[in-house]
């Protein structure tokens, strides 16, 4: 099996050869918190057509590392059992291709505990 780290490496460097520049940003009274992200920014495929998301939006996947790198959204680190405030959420915002997106689903991933990758849907 491969370890965490070794599947982030490889994750960013596919990101690095074929992936763009993003911004993810959380809103909050007191401004926007933004961190520059490498992403592979794709339609949605016919598959995942349900609910709420539609055949305009937009499936992103992105690497953790940027966001821990930033401390991304700020603050202090979540204690222990608390919901993680650095993963990207629904309600948060995706700037791509210089258009401000709403995150529909943010589906994080994890590997032996540690956080390796987040899909999203994002709108179109």
């Amino acid at each position: 099996m491969l370890s965490p780290e070794r599947i982030i490496a490889d994750l960013d460097a596919a990101l690095l050869a074929s992936g763009e520049d993003v911004i993810l940003r959380r809103k909050s009274n007191s401004g926007n918190a933004d961190v520059g992200c490498r992403a592979r920014v794709r339609g949605v495929n016919a598959q995942k057509v349900v609910g709420t998301v539609t055949q305009n939006d937009l499936s992103v996947v992105m690497s953790p590392t940027e966001i821990l790198a930033d401390g991304w959204p700020g603050g202090s680190p979540p204690a222990p059992g608390a919901v993680d405030p650095r993963l990207p959420r629904a309600n948060d915002f995706m700037v791509v291709k210089g258009r401000e997106r709403q995150v529909k689903f943010s589906d994080p991933i994890y590997v032996a505990g540690q956080w390796v990758r987040c899909n999203l849907i994002v709108a179109g």
